[in-house]
């Protein structure tokens, strides 16, 4: 069922139950100004038949009351006794002996039913030294007919305005969602090539017009995104197709007629170390796209963070003796915090590389952690260049390094860091960039403290 429809049903039906209830209210509004009225007209009969009574004849006692004529008005007075002494219809009391007795202490009002026809009674004490209860009665039919007819009307009055009101409403439902079918039609006409396109937003400045926009934000976020995996499939096909180049070279080389014992080892070896790089870049990659489903896991447990960081130093004490560089470990001792202590390594370990790579000759590594309020802060500064400052908007973005340079000289796959921050985000925390003021570059993690790991 469409919008249109819905909108047009339940208008017509909120609708409907309001006029029911107007409706309902008018007639009985109605009924009891008619019944108003028609007591008025009795009590004025009662007493104009009380003044009147001394010179009318008795009725005769026994004779039935005939059912009253429409707007025909009826007269009794009723002795004590219950013998009704002037009556101008049959001798027979219009009311029961509990009725003239409660009549004859005050007012009463009685609606009821004669042989299928509809009476109003009012009965009163009648006064005078002879005592009694006089009685006024008259048929209903009159008002019965007129509400009757003024019920007819109303229902097919409402009927047909119910039914007008719901086509209006129909119509202007159709008419208030014409602009959203014209966004739905331009969206469905959108192809994944379409790298460039956005809706017409009106000129409305109305909520078609914000959903106008919000749609071309989602558009243009969505674009981004597209852009971004191609992109993300072409660095990969890049990274990946020199060392698969690589070793398909080695492996040629070594089925070659007439290769040497060491010839044929260090073929070996060099397949061997290209095929250690694509196991790490695949590995990279599978860590990252498990990080951008929310499922890279996490085995948290508390953790000497002090002892961690020195681990990564002693790891890579080797090779930053042979660039003339040292790392030094600036934490207090029996700092811990709930970690996982196997992912903060590895985020600890790529910008301990990152750092040595760029370091000059007889600078420091520093890598420091400490407590910030509700925070593990981990850092690591070198003494090096610096990011570039058009970098630092697209630090942490994959495949990308400081320079245009693609080659492996350059160093690494450029996802070292975009790990450290899919690792600092799993834990809740964010990763930073930046450069020294005293020179160098400088990357920050940034860990919520947790006080107990999870059970």
């Amino acid at each position: 069922m469409s919008i249109r429809l819905r909108v047009a049903l339940v208008f017509a039906l909120a609708l409907a139950i309001a006029f029911a209830l107007g409706s309902w209210l008018f007639l009985s509004r109605l009924s009891a100004a008619m019944l108003g009225t028609t007591d008025a007209n009795l009590a004025a009969r009662l007493s104009q038949g009380t003044r009147s009574s001394d010179s009318e004849e008795g009725a005769k006692p026994g004779i039935t009351n005939p059912p009253l004529a429409p707007g025909e008005y009826v007269f009794q007075i009723v002795g004590p006794a219950g013998r009704v002494r002037t009556s101008n219809v049959g001798g027979k009391s219009l009311l029961t002996a509990a009725e003239l007795k409660q009549a004859s202490r005050g007012k009463v009002a009685l609606t009821r039913t004669l042989e299928g026809e509809p009476e109003r009674v009012l009965a009163a004490p009648a006064g005078g030294e002879q005592g009694g209860v006089a009685i006024a009665a008259v048929s209903l039919e009159t008002n019965d007919s007129t509400l009757h007819t003024v019920t007819v009307g109303l229902v097919i009055g409402g009927a047909a305005f119910v039914l007008v009101a719901g086509i209006g409403a129909y119509w202007l439902a159709a008419a208030a969602l014409a602009p959203v079918e014209r966004l739905r039609r331009e969206v469905a006409a959108l192809s994944e090539r379409d790298t460039g396109s956005t809706l017409r937003v009106p000129g409305t400045h109305d909520e078609i017009a914000a959903l106008a926009g919000t749609m071309n934000d989602l558009l243009v976020r969505l674009h981004r995104a597209l852009a971004r995996q191609r992109a993300f499939v072409a660095d990969a096909s890049h990274e990946l197709r020199t060392p698969f180049a690589v070793l398909h070279g080695e492996l040629e080389l070594a089925g070659r007629p007439g290769r040497s014992k060491e010839e044929l080892s260090a073929a070996v070896v060099s397949a061997a170390l290209e095929a250690e790089r694509l196991t790490r870049i695949t590995d990279d990659l599978l860590l990252l796209a498990r990080g951008d489903e929310d499922k890279l896991s996490l085995q948290l447990e508390r953790t000497d963070i002090t002892a961690l960081l020195a681990a990564s130093a002693e790891r890579a004490r080797a090779r930053a003796g042979k660039a003339g560089v040292t790392c030094r470990v600036n934490a207090a001792p029996g700092l811990t915090a709930v970690v996982d202590a196997g992912r903060l390594r590895q985020a600890v370990d790529n910008l301990v590389d990152n750092a040595l790579r760029f370091a000059p000759r007889g600078s420091q590594v520093v890598i420091s952690a400490g407590i910030a309020g509700p925070s593990l802060v981990i850092e690591v500064r070198d003494s090096g260049p610096g990011f570039p400052r058009e970098f630092l908007p697209h630090a942490f973005e994959r495949f990308r390094r400081p320079g245009q340079d693609r080659a492996r000289s350059a160093g690494g796959a450029g996802l070292g860091l975009a790990i450290v921050q899919a690792i600092a985000i799993a834990h809740g925390g964010r990763a930073m960039a930046g450069n020294r003021r005293e020179g160098g570059a400088m990357v920050r993690l940034e860990i919520p403290c947790i006080t107990q790991p999870p059970q």
